[in-house]
């Protein structure tokens, strides 16, 4: 028995150790493997990139810009299609990149892809799948960069985009190359070398997106940098390159008042001598980052990202007032007063830079105006009545009649102006600014033809004669003559709203029918 006991124990035993030892084993030696995967991913992806960079340089495919007034790229494969998977497509309009193609798309056959006419004679950008970055001049091709410079000469191309989430928005920056400067996007032509690398620009300014960026890293395609992610580094060129300048965008946003201070947006109301004025415009448009917003006397509150803005409130701005009360019982838009912006307030966190701010909290900022003139409404008309002889009238004459007018000199300039209806029944509205004086010089009245009845009798023309013109602000009333005497005025002042009415007598009629 105990010689039969002893294999038994042995076979027990190489049980165990198969069942527990080599899974631990297994499991303990894979934890390398493991660890690696993600190294592992990593460089695949850099190859994957390098490969397609290859193919793209050795013209599979080979894609051209051509610059024509109809611009487009042309792609097409010199060998065994090599699928080409484009994200984005930017063009330079001249100061802005603007973006193209919103759905990638994959390549796979010999394609023309249409741009926009503005594209013409100017840069254009395409992103890959594998987060290449190509740069084309007008009428040029990627994998024949280096024949379109000088002799010997590398061409190195310097862009530069913000990062925002999952989406790359080009900009334009300073950056310094070698011993040059220029804005992006750039191309350099060199000679094989090492070569100084400056960003200018720590923080960039996307005006319409209302986001700001700071300095990320650089990344290279064809050469090699020294120091990615420093604002200054070097490259080593040995071939085409490009360089891109990658910026962070900050997301985290504030709470701001954006509200018009010190103009009298409806409602708002003043009384002046039992006069009472009231505000006609609501609104006012305020622009910020580039989009317009409509806003009242209580302002709008936005939600704008840490950094620098753009609030663009009008320059000058118009509020019509009715008037109510006094000599009249209503005078639309009496009153027109312009406002000119001083400048924008802003509280304790956000700082001013004429129309550039910098939030850096939540808060209140305001545009601040002043008036500056103050134009006032003339209201021109006539007002026709019969001689006591003529008891009646069977056609509509009285009133308002156009032609009957007054020719006005305008201060002290010698400008000769006319005033009156020129639509029965509707008197003249004109404004003048504030303090400008009027003086009649001739009271006239066109040829009126027509068929008017009086009294019975029939006339194809009537004949009028002036017999005064009186002249109503909100707070007087009087008798203008045109010759100064005593209880007469010669020059009408305008420093409010005036009524101008031309009082007219038939005086007979023309020939009779």
């Amino acid at each position: 028995m105990r010689a039969i006991s002893v294999p038994i124990f042995m076979i027990i035993m190489f049980i165990l150790i198969v069942a527990i030892l080599v899974p631990a084993y297994l499991v303990i030696n894979s934890t390398q493997i493991y660890s690696q995967q993600g190294s592992q991913q990593a460089t695949g992806y850099l190859q994957a990139q390098s490969q397609e960079v290859n193919q793209v340089f050795r013209g599979n495919p080979n894609v051209y810009f051509n610059s024509s007034k109809n611009p487009y790229l042309e792609i097409f494969f010199t060998s065994s299609p090599y699928p080409f998977n484009i994200t984005g497509i930017y063009y330079f309009n001249g100061s802005t990149w603007k973006q193209y193609l919103n759905d990638s798309i994959v390549v796979a056959g010999d394609t023309n892809l249409q741009l926009p006419s503005k594209a013409f004679n100017e840069p254009v950008l395409l992103i890959s799948g594998q987060a290449n970055i190509y740069f084309l001049n007008p009428n040029t091709s990627i994998n024949t960069v280096n024949l379109q410079g000088p002799s010997g000469k590398f061409p190195v191309y310097i862009a530069s985009f913000v990062i925002n989430g999952t989406k790359l928005l080009p900009v334009s920056v300073n950056v310094g190359f070698g011993t040059q400067s220029a804005i992006t996007p750039s191309v350099f032509y060199v000679l094989p070398g090492t070569y100084p690398v400056l960003d200018n620009n720590y923080t960039v300014f996307l005006p319409q997106y209302g986001l700001t960026g700071v300095f990320q890293n650089w990344t290279v395609i064809g050469g090699t940098l020294s120091s990615p992610n420093s604002v200054s580094t070097t490259a080593t060129i040995y071939s085409p390159t490009v360089i891109v300048a990658f910026y962070k965008a900050y997301t985290n946003t504030y709470k701001v008042l954006i509200q018009p201070w010190n103009i009298p947006l409806e409602p708002n109301d003043t009384s002046n001598n039992n006069v009472n004025l009231s505000s006609l415009n609501p609104t006012m448009n305020v622009v910020v980052d580039n989009k317009s917003y409509t806003v009242n006397s209580s302002g709008i509150t936005l939600d704008l990202t840490y950094g620098y803005h753009i609030i663009q409130f009008p320059s000058y701005f118009n509020i019509s007032f009715n008037y109510t009360g006094g000599n009249f019982n209503e005078l639309e838009g009496g009153q027109i007063t312009t406002y000119e912006l001083s400048g924008l307030l802003a509280t304790k966190g956000i700082k001013v830079f004429n129309d550039v701010v910098f939030v850096n909290s939540s808060g209140t900022i305001k545009g601040n105006y002043k008036p500056v003139s103050n134009y006032f409404l003339v209201e021109v008309k006539n007002d026709f009545y019969l001689p006591a002889e003529y008891k009646e009238n069977s056609t509509p004459f009285l009133g308002n009649i156009a032609g009957q007018l007054l020719e006005v000199c305008v201060g002290n300039t010698g400008q000769v102006i006319v005033l009156g209806p020129t639509e029965n029944f509707v008197p003249e509205k004109i404004y003048f600014k504030q303090g400008t004086s009027l003086t009649i010089t001739l009271d006239y009245l066109n040829v009126i033809n027509g068929t008017f009845s009086i009294n019975n009798q029939n006339y194809n023309s009537l004949v009028s004669q002036p017999t005064g013109v009186t002249v109503t602000n909100p707070t007087s009333s009087y008798l203008y003559h045109p010759q100064p005497q005593q209880g007469y005025y010669g020059t009408i002042y305008i420093n409010s709203p005036t009524i101008i009415i031309n009082y007219q007598e038939w005086l007979y009629g023309g020939q009779i029918l």
